[in-house]
């Protein structure tokens, strides 16, 4: 039911409105049949979520582990002897773990870009296989 405002601005209900009659879109000519009901359109809740570029939790996690091998270097400055094979090296601590620090991320890059590549050479050989099954 709908409400309308009467004159002395108190709310009334009134009837429902009067609904038009159908026109005739079936090309009949018959008043009386109407065309075939037509499915209302599902509604579709759209939710948008934000998804950011991630440069604000990346710059504090940098701005966190900058800080952290600051300290780590300030706390590590006495001297060591490095001996590996025949060699001697006097180093820094710090340039000891730092350099140990470096190969670690090194390696980790090389075996994810292995890993990255067996795993998009495997996704491509299912796809063909897909197109292949589908073309039979």
């Amino acid at each position: 039911m709908s409400d309308r405002e009467s004159d002395n601005g108190h709310l009334e209900e009134t009837g429902p409105a009067p609904e038009a009659p159908a026109p005739d879109v079936t090309g009949s000519g018959q008043p009386g049949l109407s065309p075939s009901p037509r499915p209302e359109p599902a509604e579709v809740e759209v939710r948008r979520v934000f998804v950011g570029t991630g440069v604000f939790w990346g710059l504090a996690i940098a701005v966190l582990l900058t800080v952290a091998v600051i300290i780590l270097a300030a706390q590590n400055t006495q001297q060591i002897t490095l001996e590996f094979l025949s060699f001697e090296i006097d180093t820094p601590l710090i340039v000891v773990l730092l350099v140990a620090l470096l190969i670690g991320v090194v390696l980790d890059e090389i075996f994810g870009w292995v890993y990255r590549a067996r795993r998009r050479r495997t996704l491509t050989d299912r796809e063909e296989l897909k197109q292949l099954r589908a073309d039979r």
